[in-house]
């Protein structure tokens, strides 16, 4: 029996105000943060991800890439009970286990996912939730008539893992009136089958309204690190400078094994600081393979040893060079550099300086630049 997933982020957004799937918490699509868990686990052949009509070629475009090989995208209904239903008459294997999650759920960790995975493997049904420890009253015309026994009361979360054959046999009684239920937990225990619930011990919370955007960013949130980077280098006759990737058109040269970048091997060994990965020597020795190798390329390779919950925040860079100015290239620089750090440029802050006359310090032949960089580690 595989495992297969239906991710559901079809809403059009008329309480929120806008497409809430799509809103970017932490450098990130709320649909992409539940995706990424669900692929992360490794667990699941097939993942059915279902999207508005209107956001269908964005979400095409953002997850166009090997990682997500095994998500199929799909058109939602005008519901969501519809938009499950779209998805679920396009899976072939009848023997399969189906988990329908909220993409509007993007707290979701792999830890939960894998826990109710091992629930399940023996239920026909398994839903996510947690009991309630709040008071609860029943009101009428805003007075309280009585508190209600919470003792057996629970909130039902996703995802909800349903063996195909139950749903089938739900579908085939209720497709008529499946907008009737609040999710398909509630459809298939109305046809007559057991509903196991599995306790949640995590926040797991739904993006309602705006004001949730707020707790779920803050509940994402895990430590911080910084790291500083220094890197000089002689400059000699030549024709440009290598400077985060730009060149800077001067008849000087950076003279190093590399291309003699110094912001970039700065911001590089600022990153190895910050992760505690070593230094930029460490990774890329003065061997043939490095000379003359492009700085850009070594970022590269550095930023694919960087974990998945782990965000660049912010860079703050000096660069202390004579002549030419930077200024002119500053705007060039950060974009340079942004697309390679998956940042915004507003994340990137370049600094020039010259050594102002200070006899004690001879930069008539040098430069240099100095980095302090802010990851943080997502929960």
């Amino acid at each position: 029996m595989e495992n297969i997933a239906i991710i559901v982020g079809a809403g059009s957004g008329k309480r929120f105000g806008s497409f809430k799937q799509v809103e970017v918490i932490h450098g990130k699509a709320i649909y992409r943060h539940s995706l990424d868990t669900f692929i992360s686990t490794g667990i699941f052949a097939r993942i059915f991800l279902v999207v508005h009509n209107e956001l269908f070629d964005t979400v095409k475009t953002e997850i166009d890439n090997k990682r997500y090989s095994n998500v199929i995208i799909c058109e939602g209904g005008k519901t969501r009970s519809e938009s499950v239903y779209k998805a679920f008459k396009k899976i072939k294997n009848k023997k399969s286990k189906i988990f329908i999650h909220d993409a509007a759920r993007p707290l979701i960790n792999t830890e939960a996912l894998m826990n109710l995975n091992a629930f399940s493997k023996n239920k026909k049904i398994a839903v996510l939730g947690k009991k309630i420890n709040d008071t609860v009253r029943s009101i009428k015309n805003n007075c309280s008539e009585f508190t209600v026994d919470r003792t057996h009361l629970w909130t039902s979360e996703t995802p909800q893992v349903f063996d195909y054959k139950i749903l089938k046999d739900s579908y085939n009684l209720h497709l008529e009136n499946i907008n009737e239920f609040t999710d398909e937990a509630a459809m298939t225990e109305n046809a007559g089958h057991e509903v196991q619930m599995f306790e949640s011990e995590q926040l797991n919370t739904k993006l309602t309204n705006r004001a949730d955007l707020k707790i779920i960013s803050k509940a994402m949130e895990g430590e911080t690190f910084y790291g500083i980077g220094i890197d000089f280098h002689t400059i000699v006759k030549g024709e440009g400078l290598i400077l985060g990737g730009h060149k800077i058109d001067c008849k000087f040269k950076s003279e190093a094994h590399s291309d003699g970048d110094v912001l970039t091997h700065a911001i590089i060994d600022a990153l190895c600081g910050a992760l505690n990965i070593g230094d930029i020597g460490q990774h890329f020795p003065n061997t043939d393979e490095y000379l003359d190798i492009s700085s850009i390329e070594l970022l590269k390779r550095i930023m694919k040893t960087i974990p998945k919950n782990v965000s660049i925040i912010h860079i703050d860079a000096s660069v202390v060079l004579n002549e030419p100015k930077i200024a002119p290239h500053k705007d060039k620089i950060v974009q340079s550099l942004s697309s390679i750090l998956g940042i915004s440029n507003d994340s990137i802050s370049i600094k020039g300086t010259t050594r102002n006359g200070l006899k004690y310090v001879d930069m008539t032949n040098g430069w240099g630049a100095e980095v302090i960089i802010v990851i943080k580690k997502w929960n």
